[in-house]
């Protein structure tokens, strides 16, 4: 029978079994979850129960088994029931032989349990007949998990129908390997003897050929000759089976764990493994979806509807790990977005690294950073410096530089030649001209700058800014004073016109 054949194939294989442990091996350890159907409180006590249940490890052990649904097509499991009143639930889940079942011929998918004895299984499809030598599975005593392993029915299920051709020609490959060690790979014992020699002879040297080492010998007479040709490409015939071999296990690798990254470790293979451990995760997710599917329908909610009647909704049974950010990227968002006011409970950075918070008079480790105080700027006092003529790296325009016509006569000119006079023959007179009026216009402009500060502190809002400005009484004598100043450095450079006038007109000085 087939199931029979897949035992033998996953029995004579040690690659192919060991490639199915590794994916039904990951899935059984992964964490179970039971989610309730709503808020409501009768939902969320019936979440409580199964997760009570989940809780006891009765379905964490059947999980390795009904995996091996992956290369059989399906599993099944029969179910011993806890029963109390508003309390059922399976107390034992016992895994059957797939050889124990077989399925229908009429559907493909049918599951019935072969019995010679028993009344015939009821028909699977409509207006079709009894099927002799099996009968149907009690409803609630089975869980029948079926693993798609591709689409199609159910009777054509299962890894083992692809991984059986390859199975079979490993094992040719390796016969065949045994024969050519046998053959090339040991010393061949060549007996002479001549032809004088007697029976007895023959016979004392036949059996020193043969205790030597094995069976690889033989006897002839010393006239003639045997030769043991070896194949013409002897290099590469010597690991010809090895590399088949080992072609014949990448392909089973990449049926089962859709990769080779896990069994075969190559040199330079690290940026491959971070592709292979992708597939390693869808892989992992659809597996564990079918599971989580079974468990739901076939445990959770007969549990339920036995316990409490028949509901609307039930409890779903997740198993597989949560879509969550990976914890390293957790920790560079709590550095980098912490500072800039990004909150996180502490409670969940102690659940994803399975730590516990610690209570009053625990010894802890870390300390908190205290926060850097702001220092205030440094402000230096004003100092007087002397001017200080520098050479300039490109020439620029001076009072002496020729000027447009219309340009002699403005303002800024008359300025820039007073400021200039005083440079060169007074020194410190432009800084202390500078202070001078400084220390004068100080009090003007704190008179009208004062107010206005002290009015938009205290307001609450733009409009109520703009009402305190409006009450305000700023005396235009501020403005005329300022104006004032200014005329009185207008008027002293027409003084410096006139003297110029004077200094180069010769006639002036008689």
């Amino acid at each position: 029978m087939w199931q029979i054949l897949a035992e033998e194939i996953e029995r004579r294989d040690p690659h192919y079994l060991s490639v199915l442990n590794t994916r039904k091996l990951a899935i059984s350890q992964l964490p179970i979850t039971v989610t309730p159907a709503s808020s409501d409180a009768a939902h969320v006590k019936h979440a409580d129960f199964v997760r009570g249940w989940v809780e006891r490890g009765i379905l964490r052990r059947s999980l390795y088994d009904q995996m091996d649904a992956l290369a059989k097509g399906f599993s099944v499991h029969e179910m011993e029931w806890h029963m109390e009143a508003g309390n059922y639930w399976p107390a034992e889940l016992t895994f059957r032989p797939q050889r124990w079942f077989d399925i229908s011929m009429q559907d493909g998918e049918t599951i019935m349990i072969r019995d010679d004895c028993a009344t015939p299984a009821l028909p699977s499809v409509a207006d079709g007949i009894p099927q002799p030598g099996f009968r149907n599975m009690e409803p609630y005593k089975f869980v029948t998990h079926r693993h798609a392993a591709w689409s199609g029915l159910t009777i054509r299920g299962g890894l083992t129908r692809a991984a059986i051709w390859p199975v079979m020609f490993k094992l040719f490959t390796n016969r065949d390997w045994a024969l050519f060690v046998q053959n090339y790979g040991l010393p061949m014992r060549v007996g002479k003897y001549t032809r004088d020699a007697s029976d007895n002879d023959r016979k004392v040297l036949l059996r020193a050929v043969s205790d030597i080492a094995g069976g690889a010998g033989c006897t002839i007479p010393d006239s003639m000759q045997i030769e043991f040709p070896e194949p013409k490409t002897a290099s590469s015939a010597s690991d010809i089976h090895e590399r088949r071999f080992r072609i014949l296990n990448e392909e089973l690798s990449k049926l089962v764990l859709g990769q080779t990254g896990t069994t075969e470790s190559k040199q330079g293979a690290h940026a491959s493994g971070q592709v292979h451990r992708e597939v390693q995760v869808d892989i992992e997710r659809a597996d564990t979806f079918w599971l989580s599917y079974t468990a739901t329908t076939q445990c959770a909610i007969p549990m339920v509807s036995c316990s409490f009647g028949p509901q609307d909704a039930y409890p779903v049974i997740t198993i597989g790990r949560p879509d969550e950010a990976p914890f390293d990227d957790v920790i560079k968002a709590l550095q980098f977005g912490g500072p800039q006011g990004l909150k996180v409970r502490c409670q969940d950075i102690y659940d994803r690294l399975s730590l516990t918070p610690p209570e009053d008079g625990d010894a802890v480790c870390g300390i908190i950073a205290q926060p850097q105080p702001v220092e205030p700027a440094h402000v230096l006092p004003a100092q007087d410096r002397a001017p200080q003529d520098m050479p300039a790296r490109v020439s620029v325009p001076t009072t002496q530089s020729p000027q447009e016509p219309d340009q002699q006569n403005t303002l800024h000119a008359a300025l820039g030649r007073l400021v200039a006079r005083h440079a060169r023959e007074e020194p410190h007179m432009v800084a202390l001209l500078t202070n001078s009026l400084a220390h004068a216009a100080q009090p003007i402009l704190d008179d009208m700058i004062i107010p206005v500060r002290r009015a938009l502190m205290q307001a609450k809002d733009m409009e109520d800014f703009r009402q305190r400005l409006g009450d305000m009484e700023l005396s235009p004598a501020a403005f005329a004073q300022a104006m004032a100043q200014g005329m009185a450095a207008a008027n002293l450079a027409g003084e410096l016109m006139v003297l110029d006038e004077i200094g180069r007109d010769p006639a002036g000085h008689g």
